[in-house]
């Protein structure tokens, strides 16, 4: 499980990532099949991050939970490579549902890279 500091749980930190001010705070988005992550500068000393799932990806939220767990699994555990200069969202498309935890793994750590939000 993430630690409550690295964890996004307000609204108003959510909201940092949609708008106007995104762009403006030098956010970056990067995209996959079925999910999408945005990136911008921290505004604390530690990483942090959120997970967006919502209704129409799946209706049961037993099915919703168990995206967000798969989720928080893989960040968990490439913890120590990511940098801390970043806050991170990572929102879903409804494309994930019957997707192994192997294919979600690599497409997150895929988009990580690229997004320079993992140390090398």
């Amino acid at each position: 499980m993430l630690s409550k500091q690295n964890r996004i749980t307000k609204q108003k930190d959510f909201d940092r990532f949609f708008g106007r001010n995104f762009k403006q705070q030098k956010g970056r988005n990067i995209s996959a099949e079925f999910l999408f992550i945005k990136i911008l500068p921290a505004e604390t000393a530690v990483f942090r991050i959120g997970f967006m799932v919502n209704n129409k990806v799946d209706k049961r939220a037993t099915m919703r939970n168990k995206i967000k767990r798969q989720l928080r699994e893989v960040v968990r555990a490439c913890l120590p490579k990511i940098n801390n200069k970043v806050d991170l969202l990572i929102v879903v498309n409804k494309k994930i549902v019957g997707k192994e935890y192997g294919e979600i793994e690599k497409t997150v750590l895929d988009l990580l890279k690229r997004g320079r939000a993992i140390d090398h």
